[in-house]
């Protein structure tokens, strides 16, 4: 028999790249890549790296790639608007903020998620998922952590004085004017700068005297007689009783309070839950800070402004299925008590808040817990950063001593109906 050696090497070359891809296709260890984008701070990224690989571990078969956004809110929103405009197909899970769940879910860029999670495991997450994260009947994300405004105090300072944690925002100025002064210390510190951040005080201001942006209907509320009154308060702690900096509404965001905080320069500060692990790692602060819930008007309620979150999957993702395993176990119990144990983060599961672990790790649970039973959300729209935009100019207008709260109040109901009209076009 004549041998052919061309034939014999095409044909080996045939054999072994089919057993490759039969090899590559029916192994059992065989990998799906799913593109995870988040942003935070490095201990934060350092954290969810390290969940990553437990999940891994757990799941041989998908391998987690973990596309790290810059921490600033902005540019996060910035880059999904771009690339999820784009119909990119190069991520899979994304963390979204609260407020960007409408606009996205509105532009379709969110892949519906009501066929993933049962009803019992729906019900065991805290009950805000259903106006923050469902769009027109849908829901869009799974909440992953919760976001609430607290009021942290020196409780050394108000033990010397004799003084109880303020239930009122009047009994809030009484103790900065008694004590400020002596202690050399500002009263209130909290965010006016003309950013988001404003908007979370101005949302808590107004809900804690019966007031409001949008209400159930849909009907523009902001230029009322109790929101009047809680923006003319946010005016007089800068100006009138000089309890808060100057700078308030031209330098103040969430890290520069707390800085000035946890520097001993300050009486009572608003910020978010990581700030509590932060003091307790401060050797100036550590056993010297209270949490409470933020103070109400005399007619009004203890509000705080919801600002978790989320997970949400790419409605173009290619590994829908991957990609929903690794949300299912990133919100798990098991996942979220680790998370709260080492980055202070509040759960969104509502059993955990009785975790007696939990409760020695973090003291402050039953205030939040309470906090989320009047917890106040920013308008669940998809032209919610237009909205934003007209509060944060003309709340800080009146802060900045530009402009009168009825002015503004009134200018911002102009806009905002214009705004709503302009988008029932669409």
């Amino acid at each position: 028999m004549e041998f052919k050696p061309k034939k014999t090497i095409l044909l080996s070359v045939y054999i072994i790249v089919g057993l490759w891809i039969a090899y590559a296709f029916f192994r059992t260890d065989k990998t799906d890549e799913v593109v995870f984008s988040m942003g935070g701070g490095t201990k934060e990224i350092r954290f969810v790296k390290s969940l990553i690989e437990e999940f891994e571990a757990r799941n041989p078969a998908i391998k987690v790639k973990l596309n790290v956004l810059p921490a600033p809110t902005d540019q996060q929103h910035h880059y999904y608007l771009t690339t999820l405009g784009a119909k990119t197909r190069e991520i899979d899970v994304m963390r979204i903020d609260t407020i960007w769940i409408a606009e996205f879910a509105s532009a379709g860029w969110l892949a519906s998620l009501e066929g993933c999670i049962n009803p019992e495991d729906r019900a065991s997450f805290i009950p805000v998922t259903e106006k923050t994260d469902v769009f027109r009947g849908h829901l869009y994300a799974i909440p992953w952590y919760a976001g609430i405004g607290l009021l942290y105090y020196r409780k050394d300072l108000l033990e010397k004085y004799n003084l109880d944690t303020p239930h009122t925002w009047n009994d809030l100025v009484k103790a900065c004017l008694k004590i400020s002064s002596p202690e050399h210390v500002y009263g209130y510190l909290w965010q006016g700068k003309q950013y988001e951040g404003l908007v979370c005080n101005f949302v808590e201001f107004i809900g804690s005297n019966n007031g409001g942006i949008i209400d159930d209907t849909g009907r523009i509320i902001v230029n009322s007689a109790q929101n009047k009154i809680a923006l003319d308060f946010m005016h007089d702690m800068i100006w009138k009783y000089r309890i808060s900096p100057q700078n308030t509404q031209s330098e103040l965001m969430e890290e520069s309070s707390r800085h000035l905080f946890q520097q001993g320069k300050g009486l009572f500060l608003r910020n978010w839950t990581y700030v509590w692990e932060l003091c307790q790692e401060d050797p100036l602060m550590k056993g010297k800070v209270g949490v409470s819930l933020l103070p109400k008007f005399s007619d009004g309620s203890p509000a705080s402004v919801y600002g978790g979150w989320h997970l949400a999957i790419n409605v173009h993702s290619k590994k829908k299925k991957q990609a929903w395993k690794l949300i299912e176990f990133l919100t798990s119990h098991e996942a979220q008590k680790e998370l709260a144990m080492n980055l202070s983060w509040l759960p969104s599961r509502t059993a955990l808040y009785d975790d007696a672990e939990l409760l020695h790790k973090l003291p402050f649970l039953p205030v939040a817990k309470t906090s989320l039973e009047n917890i106040q959300i920013r308008p669940n729209l998809p032209y919610y950063q237009w909205v934003s935009d007209v509060l944060q100019k003309h709340i800080n207008r009146v802060l900045s001593n530009q402009t009168g709260s009825q002015e503004a109040l009134q200018t911002i109901q102009t806009k905002l109906e214009g705004i709503k009209n302009e988008f029932a076009k669409d």
